[in-house]
């Protein structure tokens, strides 16, 4: 069994990275601050940015809206609990419909997830 967070992790959290990191970086920051910012390889920031890695599906209106926020965020240094917004993005990507699941549940992080959502108005349960 496929459990969804799996398809979340190869699939769509690699498409938001890219999204994310273009964001950044039309914000004027460097490759390196971004990869800063994101706890990632400088490297990693490099094939995201050039379209190398993360362009494989078709993120919503919905979702580009949030990554933009979260950009604007990460600028002001105004993010509480990143992985959350993460979380939250990745399931708005996923209720798009249009990625295939293998039993259609509805994500099991709210049952199970241990980050507390206290603090972070930009989460919803």
């Amino acid at each position: 069994m496929k459990l969804p967070c799996e398809t979340g992790v190869w699939l769509i959290l690699p498409c938001i990275r890219a999204c994310l990191v273009q964001e950044l970086m039309e914000k004027g920051l460097s490759q390196r601050k971004v990869s800063t910012m994101l706890d990632i390889t400088p490297a990693s920031v490099s094939q995201y940015a050039s379209k190398k890695r993360g362009c494989t599906i078709e993120l919503g209106d919905e979702a580009i809206s949030s990554i933009r926020h979260l950009a604007e965020d990460l600028v002001a240094d105004n993010v509480g609990h990143m992985s959350l917004r993460m979380c939250d993005i990745c399931m708005q990507v996923r209720a798009q419909g249009n990625i295939a699941e293998d039993d259609g549940t509805p994500c099991p992080r709210d049952l199970v997830c241990n980050i507390s959502s206290s603090g972070d108005a930009t989460h919803s349960t």
